[in-house]
């Protein structure tokens, strides 16, 4: 499994949100760029940048700060946030990102993301898919900041999203976002279980170190960690120790 650090972005600011709330955000002095560069030299093999500002309110909020952040680099970088149309997708892969997540339209609209899989091919494109329980024990992908739930449950959109060649998923249990309550082992394991293809990124939860060795024992190819990074929950050492080479 690969540790990756992320990095949520808004107006130019490292930020993290409680639970997907722009209204419970904790601002961070460092510089974007600058912890990016940390981040690398603990050893990262790749890097998460969202972009919290379009997100919200979609266009190119925060795509300078994401374009210096890829070239400042020398390891890949994924970047998801406010992906709405193609034009949004191919800017983002300009500016230097090796992959992109889209998150709304995978639930809203998973046509596109279909013909864009098609036409792009799976190492292009990561499926962004928050979800959360649904009353009778299925996982449902919300969209709009958590605030849609989708129609369709999370197995028959990976179906379809597989069939069409999907290869990476990153998957946040909404509940366990930013709360330290530890992975959501039962969904990483109902994901990798089925899916055995599929490079799944866990996401949320994260707080310890423990929480990694969990999270790894799912199947999951990678972890997303940002918060406890900042805080120091999860030391930077822990980059090093799960540290893995950029995978295709």
């Amino acid at each position: 499994m690969q540790l990756i650090p992320a990095i949520d972005l808004r107006q130019g600011r490292v930020v993290r949100l409680e639970q997907g709330d722009y209204e419970r955000e904790t601002r961070y002095p460092e510089d974007p760029v600058e912890l990016a560069l940390r981040y690398q030299d603990a050893g990262a093999g790749c890097l998460h940048l969202v972009d919290l500002d379009s997100a919200r309110s979609g266009g190119e909020a925060n795509l300078d700060i994401i374009g210096r952040i890829c070239r400042a680099l020398e390891i890949p970088v994924q970047t998801g946030g406010g992906v709405r149309c193609l034009e949004d997708l191919t800017q983002r892969l300009e500016a230097g990102a090796e992959r992109v997540v889209v998150g709304s339209l995978c639930v809203k609209r998973p046509e596109v993301i279909c013909a864009w899989l098609d036409s792009l091919g799976g190492e292009r494109i990561v499926a962004g898919l928050d979800v959360s329980r649904g009353v009778d024990g299925a996982w449902f992908p919300r969209a709009s900041g958590w605030m849609e739930a989708g129609e369709t449950d999370l197995f028959s959109l990976l179906d379809r999203f597989t069939r069409a060649g999907l290869a990476h998923l990153l998957c946040t249990d909404i509940e366990r976002d930013g709360m330290f309550a530890g992975v959501s082992t039962s969904l990483y394991q109902s994901v990798t279980g089925r899916y055995a293809g599929l490079r799944v990124q866990a996401s949320g939860g994260v707080g310890k170190p423990a929480d990694l060795d969990a999270a790894a024992a799912t199947g999951v190819a990678g972890c997303i960690v940002g918060k406890a990074l900042l805080e120091g929950r999860v030391p930077l050492s822990e980059i090093k120790r799960w540290s893995q080479p950029w995978s295709r």
